[in-house]
C-alpha cells in the first residue's frame, strides 16, 4: 500500500495545501480511489453531492455541508462513483506545530485524535465561515511569499481546527475538560500509536507514564470502556486487517513487522481476537 507524501501545487515552500476534492482527483485518480495512507493530515469540506468515502474500514456516507478529519497514517480511499466536491485541506505536522502548545493541541484533539470515531460532522451555522477560511488559505498560498505569509497560513488553520472543534463538541455533548482520567488516556493512546509494534505489554506503558495499573484501568474504562490491554490490542489488530487487506505480503512478514517472534502466536493472537485466522479473515474481503 501507498503512502504518499505533502503534494504542493500552487506554493512550493509552505506545507499546507487547497485545492478542490474534484481537482485533488484529477491528479491521480486511480490512486485516490483505491485505499491509501498519507504522511499529512487532511480536511475535507463537503459542498454538493453524495458518494463514500473509506477511512480505515468505516463508510462513511458524504453529504453537503459536512467536514471529515483525516489524521496522517490513516488508510483512506475516494468512491470512484462519487458525485461529490467541496474543499480539500492538507498540511503537515511539521507545520502547525511552532511550539509545544501547538503539538499538545494536535495530539489531544478530537478532531483528529478522536476516541469515540471518525471526525465528519454537520458543521451547521459554521459552513460559510469554514469555506471563507479554506479560501483565504487558498489566496494567500497564490501570494508572493514573505516572513509574514507562514504565520498568516497558520493563523487561518488554527481557526478553521477551532471553529471546527467547538461544533463537534457542542453536538456530541462534549465538554471539554482537563480532568487527570482524559489526560490519561490522551497520553496513554499516545503511547500506543508510538510503540505497539514493539511493546504489548501493560507495564512499559505505566512505567513510561508514570501511572499505576489501576488508575490506567479506571481511566479507560470510564472514557472509553475498555480496558488498557483492549486498546493495545485493538491498534495491533487495526494494523493487522489494514496489512492483511491492503498489501500483498506474506503472513509471517506481517507477524514480524508487528512484533511476534513466530508466526504462530500471531496467527493465534489474530484468531483469538477476531474469530477468524490471518488467511480466513483475506479470503472474507
Amino acid at each position: 500500500m501507498r503512502t504518499y507524501p505533502f503534494i504542493y501545487t500552487i506554493n512550493h515552500i509552505q506545507k499546507i495545501n487547497t485545492t478542490t476534492i474534484k481537482e485533488r482527483l484529477s491528479r491521480k485518480p486511480h490512486d485516490l480511489f483505491s485505499p491509501h495512507r498519507t504522511d499529512f493530515f487532511m480536511i475535507y469540506l463537503f459542498t454538493e453531492g453524495e458518494g463514500k468515502h473509506i477511512v480505515d474500514f468505516e463508510e462513511i456516507e458524504v453529504k453537503p455541508n459536512h467536514i471529515l478529519f483525516i489524521s496522517k497514517g490513516q488508510v483512506h480511499a475516494f468512491d470512484p462513483t462519487e458525485s461529490y466536491d467541496g474543499r480539500a485541506l492538507i498540511f503537515t505536522q511539521d507545520f502547525f506545530c511552532r511550539t509545544s502548545h501547538d503539538c499538545q493541541f494536535l495530539q489531544s484533539t478530537i478532531l483528529f485524535k478522536n476516541i469515540f470515531h471518525q471526525a465528519f460532522f454537520d458543521v451547521k451555522n459554521n459552513f460559510d465561515k469554514l469555506y471563507d477560511l479554506f479560501i483565504e488559505i487558498f489566496n494567500e498560498l497564490k501570494n508572493p511569499v514573505d516572513h509574514k505569509q507562514s504565520e498568516i497560513l497558520h493563523n487561518l488553520l488554527y481557526r478553521i481546527l477551532l471553529l471546527s472543534e467547538r461544533e463537534i463538541e457542542f453536538q456530541e455533548g462534549f465538554e471539554k475538560k482537563q480532568s487527570l482520567q482524559h489526560n490519561i488516556v490522551l497520553s496513554f493512546i499516545q503511547s500506543v500509536e508510538e510503540n505497539y509494534k514493539q511493546q504489548k505489554k501493560l507495564v512499559f506503558y505505566t512505567d513510561l507514564l508514570r501511572v499505576g495499573i489501576r488508575s490506567l484501568q479506571i481511566a479507560t474504562a470510564k472514557e472509553l470502556n475498555k480496558t488498557p490491554k483492549d486498546i493495545i490490542n485493538d491498534r495491533v489488530i487495526l494494523e493487522a486487517k489494514r496489512k492483511l487487506t491492503y498489501e500483498n505480503i506474506l503472513i509471517k512478514e506481517i507477524a514480524y513487522d508487528l512484533g511476534f517472534e513466530e508466526t504462530t502466536n500471531f496467527i493465534k493472537f489474530f484468531k483469538l481476537k477476531t474469530g477468524l485466522t490471518p488467511n480466513e479473515f483475506k479470503d472474507s474481503i
